[in-house]
């Protein structure tokens, strides 16, 4: 009966430690996924995410208001589905309800993660220069003003946490309205030219795609103007230009 007994006692151990061992497993399995992600700034706090970039020492803290201009010499962009490209010089660009979205590192990528998305942002070209390229002939180039305001996400990721500047970030870009108001001059709206009658044609009935396209650069060059404008300013100016 004691030796009956003392096996029982031993199973109920065994038991006890499988059930301990199996819990524990899981737990570590969950706590794997929610542990991924540290957030040293709560979204609300400009102020803690400027502190954060600028203990780097590559920039200097900053600040900006919703609804003030931001001025910038160039962007260059693309729409290859049109065949055409854009030189934009002076541009005015304004922020219109900007929000932080997301602010975490990722521990097992190293990458920091910011999100910030808008409700407007307004690019205002006084003077682009578009450049169609036509097969077989020399390129038709028209200048013209732009004036557009996007709905947008941007999303920025930076590696090393955040430590090593902007060189190695990417960004990605989230449009929630794919068809945005816009407007060119009359350059380009009233041209009597077939090259660019075409171009304006195709452009109009298909805006979704130009948008897709032009965030290729435009992207990464709000990203950039936002960060250095209202959080830190690491003196980068990126122009989309390919060298």
């Amino acid at each position: 009966m004691e030796s009956k007994l003392a096996l029982l006692l031993l199973l109920v151990c065994v038991a006890y430690a499988a059930g301990q061992g199996s819990s524990q497993i899981g737990e570590s399995s969950g706590s794997d996924d929610g542990n991924n992600y540290s957030y040293p700034c709560s979204l609300d706090d400009l102020d803690c995410v400027r502190n954060y970039f600028a203990q780097s020492g590559m920039c200097s803290k900053v600040s900006h208001e919703d609804g003030e201009t931001v001025q910038r010499d160039k962007l260059v962009c693309f729409t290859p589905k049109f065949n055409a490209s854009y030189t934009c010089l002076d541009d005015s660009i304004t922020f219109y309800g900007s929000k932080l979205k997301e602010f975490y590192v990722n521990t097992k990528s190293n990458n920091l993660v910011m999100s910030v998305s808008f409700e407007a942002i307004n690019l205002y070209t006084p003077k682009a220069i578009v450049d169609l390229q036509v097969s077989g002939q020399e390129d038709v180039v028209v200048e013209t003003y732009i004036n557009v305001t996007y709905s947008v996400v941007l999303t920025l990721i930076v590696p090393n946490a955040g430590r090593d500047g902007l060189a190695r970030a990417s960004v990605t870009s989230y449009n929630t309205n794919a068809v945005p108001p816009f407007a060119f001059g009359t350059e380009v709206t009233e041209s009597s030219n077939e090259v660019i009658k075409n171009f304006w044609n195709a452009l109009v009935q298909d805006v979704a795609t130009a948008v897709q396209e032009l965030f290729l650069t435009k992207g990464r060059y709000l990203a950039f103007i936002y960060l250095q404008s209202y959080i830190c300013d690491y003196g980068v100016q990126y122009t989309g230009e390919l060298y």
